[in-house]
């Protein structure tokens, strides 16, 4: 259990490794500066685009560490002249309203595969709710806010079920507890992806989820 204390650099031996397998929003969150920004040099940040439901491929690659997967191609073998990489210590499996709706008992399975294997591996999984999407959104896009709604609902019960972090985005973001939408305040203008203050809203949520399920 995480206790409540100030800690220092020389309380780790190395920065507790922290991997986000995702979409675009890694990209826009700028994970890796995380550190820089929230002033934590006990943690370090990578994220891993995929750009489907499916990490499935990805994430083997991970519980590899540091082996590799052969790959044909110049950012395989460009990697061969750098370090190896490194297993991180915790994986947030987060995936993308865009995959919404879906076939709801598949996505369950492919989440529950991907804990074993991160269980396995001996990497601490977090599973993310996803983020919700605008009133105007979802009304163009019927069955996707009642799609996301689902998978969170069991995202939220299945990980507190077998007891492990759950990374709450979407009441970080929503409106209210009793109103779901996202915050219109917090999109970039389509309803479904987020903006700078929405950014800093979730660098807070990710500091109080690594409080309180690592180290």
């Amino acid at each position: 259990m995480y206790s409540r204390k100030t800690f220092s650099e020389n309380d780790f031996p190395k920065a507790y490794r922290v991997l986000l397998v995702g979409a675009s929003v890694g990209y826009e969150w700028n994970l890796p500066e995380w550190p820089k920004r929230m002033k934590n040099n006990n943690v370090s940040l990578e994220m891993i685009p995929v750009y489907s439901f499916d990490k499935s491929q990805a994430l083997e690659e991970v519980f590899m560490r540091p082996r590799r997967k052969f790959n044909f191609n110049r950012s395989y073998l460009k990697g061969l002249f750098g370090p190896a990489p490194q297993k991180p210590d915790m994986i947030i499996i987060k995936e993308c309203a865009a995959y919404f709706p879906g076939d709801l008992e598949n996505y369950k399975t492919l989440v529950k595969k991907w804990i074993q294997q991160s269980m396995a591996s001996g990497i601490k999984p977090v599973v993310a709710t996803v983020v919700p999407v605008t009133q105007e959104h979802s009304e163009k896009k019927l069955g996707r806010l009642q799609g996301i709604l689902e998978y969170n609902d069991w995202a939220r019960s299945y990980t507190k079920e077998i007891g492990i972090s759950c990374f709450d985005l979407e009441s970080a973001l929503r409106i209210s507890k009793d109103d779901r939408r996202l915050r219109p305040d917090l999109t970039s203008g389509d309803g479904l992806h987020l903006n700078s203050k929405a950014y800093t809203i979730i660098d807070i949520a990710l500091k109080e989820n690594l409080e309180q399920h690592s180290y």
